[in-house]
């Protein structure tokens, strides 16, 4: 049976692994390819689908890696040596068709990348205003806190309760940034560190952040560790509003997802991600980590789970 390239790129989707899509969108004659062909480019260079003949896999292969290193799309062309346009174009790669056919292939490519998971820590409003622009620039967001529910964090993919709940499940794919703003800071950068996030930081004024590197140097944290320790610069003033602050904050993590921190191409052919056993709020709708849940119900033989305790006491009061 034929691969079934869109179903294949759902499936890789979930996984979280990198590829690139490749698409025929116009051929000229005479060629092998043809419009609405498609073709999958794993980071490991391998292709799975169709695109045309040996002649067209190349460079198509090439672009595809190229495009999953700057993250983006481009359209190969690929015509008979001699007829190459005379002005370049943005966004348009030409190659050379060296097939004896002569024909004309135009192949749009465009990276798939995992999205980066954005964990909030704290109830704050600046983590409030964090959690909601995350998830508007793209960002798979978390929230962690015992506070944190779907009323105050309307865009989380995930709540996690607790930090000891929260460590487990970071990986060098997440950003953390800790906007617990005098809560528990210590205790949050401390768990974070001794994750493998592969970004850590801090909403902190300057002697802030001076105490809390200090207080955890005396407690053992290695040097080596708190330097992976940012605190997001921001924009200048010092009467800078929650919404203000996070959009500070969420300037240098867009810089940083642009640079590619997080993303190990090379490693994600072979790279089984974590496997988490999740359930669907029935209440809300909002995926919840089996393994960590802190709300459950069972109803007829089925246990059920909840991502806050409020969506617990509305479903146990539909069976009374």
């Amino acid at each position: 049976m034929d691969l079934d390239i869109l179903a294949e790129a759902q499936r890789l989707r979930a996984e979280r692994r990198a590829f690139s899509l490749a698409t025929v969108v116009a051929a000229r004659q005479p060629t092998s390819g043809t419009p609405g062909a498609h073709a999958i480019i794993l980071a490991d260079g391998a292709m799975e689908g169709w695109i045309g003949g040996n002649c067209a896999r190349p460079a198509v292969v090439k672009e595809g890696l190229a495009a999953l290193v700057d993250g983006s799309p481009r359209l190969v062309v690929l015509r008979p040596d001699g007829q190459a346009a005379r002005t370049p174009t943005p966004g348009v790669v030409e190659a050379t068709m060296l097939c004896a056919s002569q024909g004309e292939l135009q192949i749009f490519v465009e990276p798939f990348l995992p999205q980066i998971e954005l964990v909030v820590i704290g109830s704050s409003p600046v983590a409030r205003k964090l959690a909601q622009l995350g998830a508007a620039l793209d960002f798979e967001v978390w929230a962690c806190d015992p506070e944190a529910d779907m009323q105050s964090f309307p865009n989380a993919k995930r709540l996690v309760q607790s930090l000891d709940a929260l460590g487990s499940q970071l990986s060098a794919h997440v950003y953390v940034v800790v906007a617990t703003i005098n809560a528990y800071d210590e205790d949050a950068v401390r768990a974070v560190l001794a994750s493998d996030a592969s970004y850590v930081g801090l909403v902190a004024s300057q002697r802030r952040m001076a105490t809390i590197q200090a207080t955890l140097r005396e407690e053992g944290v290695a040097d080596e560790q708190l330097q992976r320790l940012r605190r997001p610069m921001g924009l200048p003033g010092q009467t800078l509003r929650p919404a203000e602050i996070a959009f500070s904050v969420l300037a240098e993590l867009i810089e940083t997802r642009r640079q590619r921190v997080g993303f190990d191409l090379e490693a994600q052919p072979v790279a089984k991600p974590p496997t988490r056993e999740e359930a669907i709020d029935p209440i809300c709708g909002m995926t919840v980590d089996v393994a960590t849940a802190h709300y459950t119900s069972e109803r007829g033989g089925q246990r059920y789970y909840f991502c806050c305790a409020g969506c617990k006491t509305r479903f146990d009061a539909q069976a009374s």
